[in-house]
């Protein structure tokens, strides 16, 4: 096994440019399905007959879809192989990309998106080639580049569903995605050799079923719970049915060997801290995502007889919005890249304090100042910056936490938990939205804008709480053989620095 590991990385060395083009890539193509369609959802309600809230579907079956499937796709890919698995999420992301071009209506075109969702698996597919694959030198940086390609692409799917939207048929913002998803396809069968590593594990049918019913319930009641009210009987049964489940879930996975939910990667306090930690990084983003380009656009875009209510906004076009907050998304990239730099220098913990350091004080700055687009997309680049060394650090600390066979389920279940951080932060900022009106009229007041960034501050803040209590130690040790000469002269794993 260890030899073959060896004549892996050896010929992985020789072209790791190529198969991180490859990664990064595949893991691009679902960061920007994510918010090509943001852009155009009023469009997309007018131009296929339904209403805004049937439309708003589109987002919500994307990330059930991915919520369900990416826990049993990493779970394959570490049974049967992660570039196989890649190679069958893209197929199954291009099949239902061109699906929604060729969409008739908004129920197939919302089943298309839910199918889409597969593409969520990608991420912890290729952080787990990464990890098991790339030379060991570039390990750290790797991580950190392919987690920012989250919030690279998303930036850009802003702007190009924006740009579609407005110039052409919002059929082509699923023909160029598919377009892209089949070059990511190519690239990684032509570039990303497969492990030799195979994991005799087997599929855990009723926990997966579980899992699936669990995260349904659960997005379903965070993704509705503005049309519905919160304290609605509907909303509190799906609250209550995602307990039951997860309860019942917990109770069959400890009677398991390989389940599909490893309950130690929960209850685990360094991965417990780490998956606590994904969740604020998918749930402070999002406010801005949602607040900041709306800000943006006020009062252009509301019938003039209700533009004097809104006295505060940037006043631009939907595409101007998409522009400017597009340097946040640059700033993904490059704290990604640079995150393994900050660790090494200054610890293990210092990306996750970066972040959450950054992050708040970017909300806190936000509240207070923004009344000018410059100053909104200034402090929007300290939020970028802050995602960035977060999703790099999230990729690192679970590496360092989880064994080898267990990396991309580990890391799938850290997506996930992201995911749903990312659902809670979209529909808490909608909620401020519809909460705070100006008197008479359906218009966002300002104070909607400041609260939302204001609990953006506080979630930050008790992010750095976490990253004080967050001690780099595995859960548990795989079985290892004797040291060699070789072994005992290879470089130190990721993350062996506690502090």
């Amino acid at each position: 096994m260890d030899d073959n590991r060896t004549q892996h990385r050896g010929a992985m060395a020789s072209r790791p440019n190529l198969v991180l083009a490859a990664l990064l890539a595949a893991v691009g193509c679902f960061s920007l399905m994510q918010t090509l369609v943001i852009p155009a959802m009023s469009v997309l309600a007018q131009r296929l007959h339904t209403d805004t809230a049937t439309a708003g579907w589109l987002i919500t079956a994307f990330l059930l879809g991915g919520a369900v499937l990416t826990p049993v796709l990493s779970l394959l890919g570490d049974k049967y192989g992660h570039r196989r698995l890649l190679v069958i999420v893209l197929l199954i992301f291009l099949a239902s990309t061109l699906g929604g071009a060729a969409a008739p209506n908004i129920g197939f075109l919302i089943a298309m998106r839910a199918v889409q969702g597969a593409s969520m698996a990608s991420l912890p597919l290729a952080l787990a080639i990464v990890r098991e694959a790339m030379p060991r030198e570039r390990i750290a940086s790797s991580f950190g580049t392919t987690a920012a390609m989250l919030g690279g692409g998303a930036g850009i799917g802003l702007v190009l569903g924006a740009l579609i939207i407005q110039h052409t048929s919002w059929r082509w913002m699923f023909g160029v995605e598919a377009v892209f998803i089949a070059l990511a396809t190519l690239m990684v069968i032509a570039w990303v050799p497969e492990s030799p590593e195979r994991h005799s594990k087997r599929v855990d049918v009723p926990g997966a079923v579980l899992l699936a019913g669990g995260l349904v319930a659960l997005l379903l009641a965070i993704t509705e719970g503005t049309k519905w009210g919160w304290l609605s009987a509907g909303v509190l049964s799906l609250f209550a049915a995602a307990v039951a489940l997860f309860a019942v879930l917990g109770v069959v996975s400890a009677r398991r060997s390989d389940p599909i939910l490893d309950l130690r990667h929960i209850t685990h306090l360094p991965m417990l801290v780490t998956n606590l930690a994904a969740l604020l990084i998918g749930v402070v983003p999002f406010f801005f995502y949602v607040l900041v380009p709306q800000l943006l656009q006020l009062p252009n875009g509301l019938p003039p007889a209700l533009r004097p209510a809104a006295s505060y906004g940037g006043g631009l076009t939907i595409v101007q919005a998409a522009l400017l907050v597009l340097p946040s998304s640059v700033c993904v990239v490059l704290a990604g890249r640079t995150a393994h730099w900050l660790r090494g220098r200054l610890g293990a913990r210092a990306p996750l304090a970066a972040c959450m350091t950054l992050m708040t004080s970017g909300a806190v700055l936000t509240a207070f100042f923004h009344g000018s687009p410059t100053q909104l997309a200034l402090w929007f680049c300290l939020i970028g910056l802050g995602a960035g060394y977060g999703y790099a650090a999230l990729a690192d600390l679970v590496a360092a936490l989880v064994p080898r066979r267990e990396i991309a389920a580990g890391n799938g279940l850290n997506t996930v938990i992201r995911t749903v951080g990312s659902a809670v932060g979209s529909q808490l900022s909608v909620g401020f939205l519809q909460t705070f009106t100006v008197d008479g009229t359906p218009v966002p007041a300002e104070k909607a804008f400041t609260v939302g960034f204001w609990v953006a501050a506080a979630l930050g803040a008790l992010g750095i709480l976490l990253v004080g209590a967050l001690r780099i130690r595995p859960h548990h040790e795989e079985p290892t053989p004797e040291p060699t000469v070789a072994a005992l002269a290879a470089p130190a794993p990721v993350l062996s620095n506690p502090h």
